[in-house]
């Protein structure tokens, strides 16, 4: 089965080059890309994912749109922003940005982790949002393991792992890290890719996000979002479920959304955008098209 993150979880105009000017907020950088005139796509990575992450993506959309890529404080090479929640505030700012920057007709696109802050963020600036790209992500992350699992022992569970993660020593932390490799990303740059982010982000910052998102039933928040879902689930031969027990499972997920289809991208794991990179630009563009 692919599940999200198990351990590891812009350009200016037509040059394809990200700003060196990234605007900062207090739980977030952006990163601009792409044609400012052009359709509002925000790439938002998930557990402990720097905005580049998506860099072949944006390149290969290139003028097609005006692309904001997230990073998020503790992730890649910006400081964390201190104790405390991590996914609260974050989208938060995120949604204070789409304001400040006055956007409208939005297309999220988020990855793991990230594609619960963009659905979070969808509920809560409906008005700007028209759509959600989820890449391998569900609400409730605990049943994907235990389909019994109540949402209070799955909070103590996250909480749990969070407590276990933030104390190991760093070698601890990245043997463990790179246990989780193999269900990342078929290829060997891609795990190489991954193992990379989880050496830069700051150890504390994964296990605060990872506790959030290991002990919380998001699923309410799908109630509240307007826009239109589409959700990437990958598969590969090997899996201990096959592509319809997947699929079933991940519809379950998503059954209380009010507009929400899921689409499986076979030959890949959680890492859709590096397995299967073609086909992913071809989707993202097949929806933007729309």
């Amino acid at each position: 089965m692919s599940l999200p993150f198990y351990l590891a979880a812009g350009v200016a105009a037509c040059a394809l080059v990200f700003s060196p000017e990234a605007e900062a907020q207090t739980h977030f950088t952006a990163e601009r890309a792409g044609d400012s005139h052009a359709q509002d796509v925000m790439f938002i990575p998930g557990l402990a994912s720097p905005g580049e992450v998506w860099t072949e993506t944006v390149d290969a959309l290139g003028s097609e749109i005006d692309a904001h890529v997230i990073t998020a404080a503790g992730f890649g090479d910006l400081a964390p922003s201190g104790e405390g929640a991590f996914i609260a505030p974050l989208v938060e700012d995120l949604a204070a940005y789409v304001d400040s920057h006055q956007i409208e007709g939005l297309t999220l696109v988020g990855h793991s982790m990230g594609a619960q802050i963009a659905l979070q963020l969808a509920a809560v600036r409906p008005q700007a949002v028209d759509q959600v790209i989820v890449v391998d992500s569900a609400p409730f992350y605990a049943r994907l393991f235990n389909p019994a699992i109540t949402p209070e022992q799955a909070a103590g569970f996250g909480q749990g792992m969070a407590a276990q993660m933030a104390s190991m020593s760093r070698d601890q932390y990245l043997s463990m890290s790179r246990q989780g490799l193999m269900i990342q990303s078929i290829t060997e740059n891609g795990q190489a890719r991954v193992m990379s982010y989880m050496e830069r982000a700051d150890q504390s910052a994964v296990a605060r996000a990872m506790g959030e998102v290991a002990g919380t039933d998001f699923t309410s928040v799908l109630g509240e979002v307007d826009a239109e879902i589409d959700v990437l689930v990958a598969w590969a031969p090997g899996a201990p479920v096959t592509q319809d027990q997947l699929r079933g499972i991940y519809e379950g997920q998503y059954a209380s959304a009010r507009d929400a289809e899921v689409h499986m991208i076979t030959d890949s794991r959680h890492f859709i955008m590096f397995d299967q990179a073609e086909r992913f630009v071809e989707f993202l563009r097949s929806e933007l098209d729309d």
